[in-house]
């Protein structure tokens, strides 16, 4: 089975984070975003993938390449103009002569672990020509949201109601199983190049003739789209993995932990970290390879990414910095966002909330 995953959008809840790279190459416990995505995919036995991008979005296949090393096989379809997510997949489906197969969607920018194969199943079991799947949320009228019989057959389907008038809690999770009707409902002219196509036109209408729209209830379902967002996603997945693992501090190897050095909770590792003597870790906590905490600092509840370094002295907390970010000495960070690249000097005290944009130098 074909999967297209849609990887358009501009990520610009993240700013600045995506100022720097794209929302799908985003870190999240040390591997790529999407790279979560593509492994669910493929554990699930689907390994022949296609990503819709848009046109400048060659970082991704510089990334991934053809997915060999995640054992998938990864192609690509550039989007000159954006397409909206109904015209997309029937391009990129068409682009592999995949346009008459049924075929597995999804959004590339969020974390699941939809168990996939039972989603297909049902999908067969109960002759839908669409599913979807639900996620329950507290903030539904943000999303598409989805009103369902006691079969979780889709019974309407409203895209962002106002506040109040939702019919459920059930979200529109961003995988969802396309029968070849659903393709052929897409016209070719430029009525469907346009956002939310699919969900206020391709989808309600589906059910209005009668088709059956059948939804999945996820387990583990996660919008990474804000850096408080990104900050929770990251303490539930911490949360899940220590539990499996049976330790709070998880990792690879090649670290370098001096003694006086303190981790506390859970705490995520990447290759050839350095985590100084006298230097406090509080989970949850990630640090990217080969991230460098000298003596005396400390990190708490917070993310950083590869090839960042904290100064000594300095204080992190509850804050995301950016890939190749520069700390200085006696610094403080408290619900800060720092973009690749930038450089905090020494003494600086952010107020909280700061938000460093990609390659700013921020002095006394």
């Amino acid at each position: 089975m074909l999967a297209v995953i849609l990887a358009g959008g501009a990520g610009t809840r993240l700013r600045p984070l995506t100022y720097a790279r794209r929302k799908e190459l985003v870190p999240v416990l040390n591997r790529p975003l999407l790279e979560h995505r593509l492994r669910n995919l493929r554990d699930h036995g689907i390994t022949d993938v296609v990503i819709a991008c848009a046109a400048d979005a060659r970082d991704i296949e510089a990334h991934f390449a053809g997915g060999s090393a995640l054992g998938v096989r990864l192609r690509y379809a550039y989007e000159e103009r954006p397409l909206g997510s109904g015209r997309a997949v029937k391009e990129a489906a068409r682009s592999v002569g995949a346009q008459d197969q049924t075929i597995v969607v999804c959004n590339g920018d969020i974390i699941t672990d939809l168990d996939i194969t039972a989603m297909v199943a049902r999908h067969r079991e109960t002759g839908a020509t669409l599913s979807m799947s639900l996620a329950s949320v507290d903030d539904p009228w943000l999303y598409g949201v989805a009103e369902v019989d006691d079969a979780l057959a889709i019974t309407s389907f409203v895209e962002k109601p106002p506040p109040g008038s939702e019919p459920s809690n059930l979200i529109n999770a961003g995988t969802w199983i396309f029968d070849p009707e659903v393709l052929r409902r897409v016209p070719d002219d430029g009525s469907a190049v346009r956002d939310g196509f699919a969900e206020r036109v391709l989808f309600p209408g589906l059910i209005a003739d009668g088709l059956r729209v059948q939804g999945f209830r996820e387990d583990l379902w996660m919008d990474l789209g804000s850096p408080e967002r990104y900050l929770l996603g990251t303490r539930l997945l911490l949360e899940r993995e220590t539990a499996r693992i049976g330790a709070e501090v998880i990792g690879r190897e090649g670290g370098r932990i001096a003694e006086g050095a303190v981790l506390e909770g859970m705490v995520c590792l990447g290759d050839a970290v350095a985590v100084c003597a006298g230097a406090r870790i509080t989970g949850p906590t990630v640090l990217g390879a080969r991230v460098r905490v000298d003596a005396g600092a400390t990190v708490e509840a917070s993310v950083i990414w590869e090839d960042a370094r904290i100064g000594a002295g300095a204080s992190v907390t509850r804050s995301i910095v950016g890939g190749g970010v520069r700390i200085g000495e006696r610094a403080s960070l408290v619900d800060a966002v720092i973009a690749d690249g930038a450089a905090i000097a020494p003494g600086v005290k952010l107020e909280p909330g700061a938000r460093i944009m990609p390659g700013d130098q921020v002095r006394a």
